[in-house]
């Protein structure tokens, strides 16, 4: 009992192929979204890090 072989491109129909595409593309901005928010979230924390630090320094000045 093993796997089914999957079809290669060419012994597709034109249905498959859409969706096959269309999971991919489903994927890939799934994919796309999840690294934005990771930037997003970096960016704020390097903000965050920054504000604390000139805040520190500011306190040492003062």
């Amino acid at each position: 009992m093993g796997r089914k072989r999957k079809k290669t491109w060419e012994e597709m129909t034109e249905l498959e192929r859409l969706q096959e595409e269309n999971e991919r593309l489903r994927t890939e901005v799934a994919y796309l979204k999840k690294l934005k928010e990771l930037e997003e979230r970096d960016e704020v924390l390097q903000r965050e890090r920054q504000k604390q630090l000139e805040k520190w320094f500011q306190e040492d000045f003062d």
